[in-house]
């Protein structure tokens, strides 16, 4: 209700308006007339954040008076402990009757903060006391920003710092031209490098003390924080950044630190690559989080998925040896192989050893949120040497005679080898699977083989698209066996099977989910250009050509083919 309420005054205040000074102090006598409560400041905080930024010139001035009281009031709202054990909350007893509907809110104390630093960043200025205020609230609070402390008032303060920062980057983008808003800004003032680096100053001790917390929440709000520092003002925030990563990352035995670093690295991954050695610095980052697949911590486990997939958006993996002449080679190439290798075998290990991924379980929803995503990324960004090695190494560990518990998992692996190296891969994988499924034409006796050999099989032909053609007739073979057999457990997984090779013969695909655009790379998927130059870029919209792979007219006879033959017996 107090959010309607809220936006029902900002519809009635235009955003051209005769007299904004004289209407603001109106309305800031209305919100003198009820005890403070969070919904209370919420609905007026709002009204004033839009006026604030709307009609800056002539609202800011008239803002001055009210901002100790503002202030005062977001202290309140954040509620810090004042040395009682239990204190008290007037603003519940002062409620009118008919005004009680308005405490319902569940959220109001979290918008209240928010509304408040958007107001607050939009009246910075020289003229402005803003800035002086909010310093000494931080001074006040700046105890109360250790990882140790805790309390309801935590996640209060730890908003402040990563909504002051991002409305502050918000801010300097839109002077900068790089933000559309609906209305133009029409700010009096325009923030300098001065503005940035006190900013800077004030706000990162009391970020980077946060991000020391052991709660996941706090470090990613923190590492949000630190991100949008970095960018109005980086050569203040990144190099400290460098300093505590790879120290955080080594600390195993302080594994939140590991899990905060993680967390850090994937949020920074685009700024830490434009300053002097990054890119090596990101080398040592992958070498060091393959301990970060943890089969005892799942956690662990997603935000290292997460990171890498991040960073793999923005560096190609490329062997030194598919370079073109004269390119830079950085010593983080040199290792890239033995870092592959290390990473597949670790995620393997993971998936042999993990005694059940049923639903519920929580390292098998980390894996189904992540993994697939992670080895399109990972296979997608190589260069040919590279690519064939790392598919080598999947087949090699998928037509093994062991047959894990993770066969859904291992089938996304097995998806992703497909999808980035079709003819390689079909040729590795399509032969020796068929064999375990049914050697000789007749099916294999052992019951586990089957099963799970034709899974792989249906994620083998699941995006293979026309590469399937050389081994057509021995699939159909084998879905003649499978599919149509007397016994359900065969037969289910033979049905599954039939239905993924139909939709690898019809379905259109995205063409590939390199991060460059097509006229960086030659016809062999090798860079053109400078290495050290294509890493950390990212394709901006307007450049985005994705292509697709279509269906051909082979693929679709042959669909048409396989549709009337196994559909015959059914419909007879």
């Amino acid at each position: 209700h107090f959010l309607r309420a809220a936006a029902l005054l900002s519809w009635f205040l235009p955003d051209e308006m005769k007299d904004p000074a004289g209407v603001l102090a109106e309305l800031a006598g209305v919100w003198d007339l009820v005890a403070h409560g969070h919904e209370w400041n919420l609905i007026w905080w709002t009204v004033f954040s839009r006026m604030a930024r709307h009609n800056p010139q002539e609202v800011v001035p008239a803002l001055q008076p009210l901002l100790p009281r503002l202030f005062d009031a977001l202290l309140r709202t954040i509620g810090v402990p004042t040395g009682k054990s239990a204190p008290s909350r007037p603003d519940r007893t002062g409620w009118p009757g008919d005004l009680a509907w308005l405490v319902e809110g569940r959220n109001a104390k979290k918008d209240c903060v928010r509304k408040f630093c958007r107001m607050a960043v939009y009246t910075l200025g020289p003229d402005s006391a803003t800035w002086a205020h909010m310093t000494t609230l931080l001074s006040y609070t700046a105890p109360f920003f250790h990882p140790l402390n805790e309390g309801d008032h935590t996640s209060s303060l730890l908003q402040l710092l990563s909504l002051m920062s991002l409305n502050y980057a918000k801010r300097v983008g839109i002077e900068a031209g790089r933000h559309s808003v609906k209305k133009p800004w029409k700010g009096a003032y325009k923030l300098t490098a001065e503005d940035s680096e006190r900013l800077v100053e004030t706000l990162l001790p009391l970020t980077l003390t946060a991000f020391a917390s052991k709660d996941s929440t706090t470090q990613f709000l923190t590492s949000q924080g630190i991100k949008d520092l970095s960018s109005v003002c980086p050569d203040k925030v990144t190099p400290k950044v460098l300093e505590m990563l790879l120290p955080a990352i080594e600390n195993v035995m302080r594994p939140h630190e590991v899990v905060g670093a993680i967390m850090l690295t994937s949020t920074m991954a685009s700024q830490l690559l434009r300053v002097e050695g990054g890119l090596d610095m990101i080398g040592q980052v992958l070498r060091l989080t393959v301990a970060g697949v943890d089969l005892n911590d799942p956690g662990k486990t997603m935000y290292t998925f997460r990171m890498l997939m991040s960073i793999l958006s923005q560096v190609p993996l490329m062997d030194p040896a598919d370079l073109p002449p004269g390119s830079s080679k950085p010593e983080t190439l040199y290792g890239l192989q033995e870092w592959a290798v290390e990473m597949i075998d670790r995620v393997f290990s993971v998936l042999d050893n993990v005694p059940s991924l049923k639903k519920g379980f929580y390292m098998g929803q980390v894996l189904s949120a992540t993994l697939g995503r992670f080895f399109d990324a990972f296979l997608g960004q190589m260069s040919p040497t590279l690519r064939s090695m790392a598919v080598h190494r999947i087949a090699r560990r998928v037509t093994q005679n062991l047959c894990p518990p993770a066969q859904k998992y291992v089938g996304c692996i097995v998806d992703s080898a497909v999808y980035a190296s079709p003819q390689e891969a079909l040729r590795l994988l399509l032969p020796p699977l068929c064999d375990k499924v049914a050697p000789g034409g007749a099916l294999n006796a052992s019951e586990s083989e089957v099963v799970y050999y034709t899974h792989m099989l249906g994620h083998c032909l699941k995006r293979a698209g026309p590469h399937s053609a050389p081994y057509a007739a021995r699939l159909e073979g084998v879905i003649g066996c499978v599919a149509m057999h007397d016994e359900k457990k065969y037969s289910k997984e033979g049905q599954k099977l039939l239905r993924k090779y139909l939709r690898g013969l019809v379905d259109v695909l995205p063409a590939d989910f390199r991060s460059l655009p097509p006229a960086r790379w030659d016809a062999n998927g090798v860079i053109v250009g400078d290495y050290a130059e294509c890493c950390g870029v990212r394709q901006p919209p307007s450049d985005c050509s994705v292509g697709f792979r279509i269906p051909t007219p082979d693929c679709l006879a042959r669909a048409r083919a396989i549709v009337d033959k196994f559909s015959a017996p059914a419909l007879a």
